[in-house]
């Protein structure tokens, strides 16, 4: 009989998880911090996170509820008291923000409920954040009020394309979020969560001095779980996949790591895996796109299409925290979109500039993201995307790169006009992006002692030179692979290798792909 813990997929109550015996990751100890610490903090972090269930256990601890956590750190070894306390939980994901009208009428209909809850009326105040201040003050008769708010954004990330009706959102939130100000005499604690930080809610300033935490070293394992965590809770999980697979371990856990792990939320170097990922994945005991699958936010990918030059520098792309941080409704910067909802995370940081750079966390986001964007700017179909791309990877495992070269220009020739950059770089971008779906081992900006090469994609057992030309000929980009000689450091590979010179014509609102290769006599 099994006696595993159940998998606790799509679930965020953390009361339904111990009394149902489900697994917890136990992050009790990074939480006792939390609250022993301060009082009033935001924390973000992508969707589908572990937010929600940060939450609920935050509610949970508040409330008392000390048997629930009698096996978990913080019941065994903090030495916390469990004073219990009113709270207000307000979850905006349930909340209607589809009008600003709704959106009004949602928040109050939830704060009258609260208040019904223990025994209290707000109806008759005359707006959503009259009711919100009368039940504070109502509740602190029964001892200090913790606040828990649920993806306080939402109601603005979910309207994010619609400027005007985000901007309106954001003002009956500013007005919502600013009466807390007031309160800060009948607040314990504080804790707001969500993607994004919009400064212009008013939530992040004044008197109750809202800390963000995001970024802070201590909380980097807080959401999402650690290499530790991964082989501590799920080791039964793995072993289960890796016999039915009849491999070992840590083949599972590689290929977990390539997939899923790779988040970094702050300065220090602690990397996470994607927690929804990570469930499905032993779950279902196979790889899939679960995160990005579930809902990947189409107006990142319209942003992109509207700007194409960014795809130059998507990826090892740096910047600082101020960055990171915040944006508006009014400016939708696409590297802080890009970073906030865990389509890329920090790579590295370097204190003397105090600059974060960025990349993609993993494979899932990197080819998920990458087959994405190519089919929206070739506008192709995801399925024709993925079948280019697995008749292009034949023919490099096969060494034919005339068909190679014919599946790229079919490609290439459905970028609309309107799209077209004419700019080598842009064109080598793309290029970048389809050769990251190969599956290859594949090297942008290869410095060499004369010179730089384009790309150097590597299979098995054949080594492929790119040099690319924009409005140029073919045969200039080949002739500067064989005048420099970029091949001579890659002789040792043991690989045959091969000379590809590769233009870009745009002319007649039209590009043209024309190539030239040569397999090297070594």
């Amino acid at each position: 009989m099994d006696q595993r813990k159940k998998l606790a997929v799509d679930l965020s109550s953390f009361a339904t998880m111990i009394g149902e015996d489900y697994l917890y990751v136990d992050k009790t100890k990074i939480i006792h911090e939390v609250i022993t610490a301060g009082r009033c903090y935001f924390f973000a972090r992508p969707r589908r996170f572990g937010k929600s269930l940060l939450v609920s256990t935050l509610k949970e601890i508040f409330l008392g509820n000390k048997k629930l956590f009698e096996n978990l750190w913080i019941g065994k070894k903090s030495g916390y008291e469990w004073p219990v306390h009113p709270i207000i939980h307000i979850d905006f994901l349930k909340i209607d923000s589809s009008s600003p009208k709704s959106l009004e009428t949602g928040i109050s209909w939830v704060i009258e409920n609260i208040a019904l809850s223990y025994g209290f009326d707000v109806a008759l105040a005359p707006s959503p954040a009259a009711k919100f201040e009368k039940l504070v003050q109502l509740l602190s008769n029964r001892g200090k009020v913790v606040i828990l708010i649920d993806e306080y954004d939402y109601p603005i990330i979910k309207n994010i394309l619609d400027s005007s009706l985000a901007a309106k959102n954001r003002e009956i939130l500013r007005s919502f979020y600013g009466c807390i100000k007031g309160l800060d005499d009948y607040i314990r604690f504080l804790f707001l969560t969500g993607v994004s930080k919009f400064s212009k809610t008013s939530i992040f300033s004044g008197v109750n001095n809202l800390n963000d935490i995001s970024l802070d070293p201590y909380v980097a394992s807080l959401a999402g779980y650690t290499e530790d965590e991964m082989n501590f809770y799920f080791s039964p999980y793995i072993d289960t996949i890796a016999k039915k697979r009849g491999c070992s371990q840590e083949i599972i856990l590689n290929e977990m790591r390539t997939w899923y792990d790779g988040y970094r939320f702050s300065k220090a170097n602690v990397k996470v895996f994607n927690p929804f990922s990570v469930l499905y994945y032993l779950h279902k005991q196979e790889r899939a796109n679960y995160w990005f699958e579930s809902g990947t936010p189409t107006f990142l990918l319209d942003l992109i299409k509207k700007n194409p030059q960014l795809l130059e520098n998507i990826d090892h792309i740096v910047a600082s925290e101020s960055t990171l941080r915040t944006f508006e409704v009014e400016t939708l910067p696409l590297v802080t979109l890009l970073y906030q909802t865990g389509y890329l995370t920090i790579e590295d940081y370097y204190p003397e500039d105090e600059m974060y750079k960025l990349t993609y966390p993993n494979e899932e986001v990197r080819r998920s993201i990458n087959t994405h964007l190519i089919g929206m700017l070739l506008h192709s179909e995801k399925s024709g995307v993925e079948t280019a791309i697995f008749q292009m990877r034949r023919a490099l495992h096969e060494k034919n790169i005339d068909a190679f070269c014919a599946v790229l220009k079919v490609l290439f020739a459905n970028i609309p006009y309107s799209l077209h950059i004419e700019k080598e770089a842009y064109y080598h971008s793309i290029f970048q992006l389809i050769g990251s779906l190969l599956g290859f081992d594949i090297q942008s900006e290869v410095l060499t002692s004369v010179g730089r090469i384009d790309v150097v994609l590597q299979t098995l057992k054949y080594l492929y030179i790119f040099e690319f030309k924009f409005n140029k000929t073919a045969q200039e980009a080949f002739s500067q692979i064989k005048d420099r000689r970029y091949y001579e450091k890659y002789l040792n590979v043991g690989k045959e290798i091969f000379l590809i010179g590769m233009t870009f014509d745009f002319k007649d609102k039209k590009l043209e792909i024309e190539s030239i290769w040569e397999a090297l006599n070594q």
